[in-house]
């Protein structure tokens, strides 16, 4: 008679407080897109065209859904996926630092990049894990 075993699963840990508060600040960034494709901004001589904030309100939007399915489950593809979509945001403003433009666009590119990088490194981080002593 043979038997029959259940494989054994890991159990998905859940996110620690880190990563959650970089989930957080990542979902804040991508709703923070939005208002710059229905708002009526005065972007200076240099206009960005509509295709690109579009693509930038979509990237948003792609950052908020990983983020909140990551929320519980801290899928790691999940998280990977949603630092890739604010590095390439990031990206994208990138350009308003450095161009002649209105302050406030300069001041919030250069908080959405350094909110990106904040976030991002918090969500990266790997729960510490005891180290093993040889004896």
């Amino acid at each position: 008679m043979s038997t029959m075993t259940a494989p054994t699963t890991r159990p998905v840990p859940t996110p620690g407080a880190t990563v959650r508060a970089g989930l957080a600040l990542s979902a804040v960034l991508g709703l923070a897109n939005i208002p710059f494709l229905v708002l009526d901004i005065d972007w200076g001589a240099d206009e960005p065209p509509f295709a690109l904030l579009l693509l930038n309100t979509a990237i948003g939007m792609v950052s908020v859904v990983c983020a909140v399915l990551a929320w519980n489950t801290g899928n790691r593809r999940l998280i990977r996926i949603n630092a890739a979509a604010l590095i390439v945001n990031a990206l994208m403003v990138l350009p308003g630092i450095f161009i002649e433009s209105p302050a406030f666009i300069t001041v919030a590119s250069a908080v959405i990049i350094v909110a990106t990088v904040t976030s991002v490194v918090l969500m990266m981080r790997r729960p510490s894990q005891p180290s093993q002593v040889a004896h």
